[in-house]
């Protein structure tokens, strides 16, 4: 049974900027839009030099809910984010995470907390996922579609990122066991999250409802993963061996934190890290969802 808005509690949405002007004011708006109206929202500006900050500011000066301006580390989009999440100050309890270019649609909030709140909670928390529609600039959104095939989980993780940031939530637990790893030095945060969550048995969530428009621009980090551009960036992380960097820094930033995984990913990780890296991905029969994608992942092996 679904909770009504104002019987949810507060959540604290994180957003990372960096010269996002151009599509910042309509993700602000989207977000005053909610139909959950008890959040507050903690920006970290990763040194902007266009009207990022101005327009934020002036989103602040008319906006009843707390909205907060922090300095960014400025070491890429990754330490923005993680830095927020770990900061000292953060309150306790749930969490969203918001691109500064997306617009969220205005149950995103509300249906994110409801499957938080699912019971018994293990104590790794739990983790809620949404679905996106792709929106390329000048033309209508189009859905993401949504992988199917080999489970989700640690083994999975090994390899891709299942739990696209945008639209990422945690509840209170979740937080707290990303806080206790702190701060790493990762390629991409959300893969770290999905790493460490599905390593130490937290519940993933993924709802099949569209909660947000993913805006689809030049400036994106990496992009839709899907058609034949993404299809030759991927090769080209395979042959020129950016795929495998990130991976090992992936592992490598796991390993001290060993303590926090269930058994059983512990001794998945202690076996990836005693492999050499060539034969690691088979012998740990680690997978990728899309067919075409686990092909090139043993290719690449």
């Amino acid at each position: 049974m679904s909770a009504s808005p104002s019987d949810l509690p507060h959540v604290t949405i994180l957003m990372g900027t960096r010269n996002g002007a151009a599509h910042l004011r309509a993700q602000l708006a989207s977000l005053a839009a909610q139909d959950h109206r008890n959040w507050s929202l903690w920006i970290g500006d990763d040194g902007s030099t266009d009207a990022t900050r101005a327009v934020i500011r002036d989103f602040a000066a008319h906006q009843p809910n707390p909205v907060l301006l922090w300095p960014g580390p400025q070491r890429g989009l990754s330490a923005n984010y993680l830095s927020l999440l770990c900061h000292p100050d953060l309150p306790p309890g749930p969490v969203a995470f918001a691109d500064q270019d997306d617009l969220w649609l205005p149950g995103h909030l509300r249906r994110g907390l409801n499957a938080l709140a699912q019971e018994p909670p293990p104590a790794a928390g739990q983790v809620y996922g949404a679905h996106r529609l792709v929106w390329p600039e000048g033309r209508a959104p189009q859905p993401m579609t949504r992988r199917t095939g080999a489970p989700i989980g640690f083994r999975n993780a090994l390899v891709e990122c299942m739990l696209v940031g945008s639209g990422l939530m945690l509840d209170g637990r979740a937080a707290a066991l990303a806080r206790r790893a702190g701060l790493v030095d990762v390629p991409f945060w959300d893969w770290w999250l999905y790493l460490l969550f599905t390593g130490a048995g937290a519940r993933i969530l993924r709802d099949a409802r569209p909660g947000l428009l993913y805006r689809a621009h030049g400036g994106n980090q990496l992009g839709p993963r899907h058609g034949p551009r993404a299809a030759l960036r991927r090769i080209a992380g395979l042959l020129d061996g950016t795929y495998r960097q990130w991976t090992e820094t992936n592992l490598a930033a796991l390993e001290p934190h060993m303590a926090l995984l269930t058994p059983e990913a512990q001794e998945i990780l202690r076996a990836a890290l005693s492999l050499a890296p060539r034969p690691r991905l088979r012998r740990l029969s680690a997978h990728r969802h899309w067919p075409r994608d686990r092909v090139a992942l043993w290719l690449g092996a």
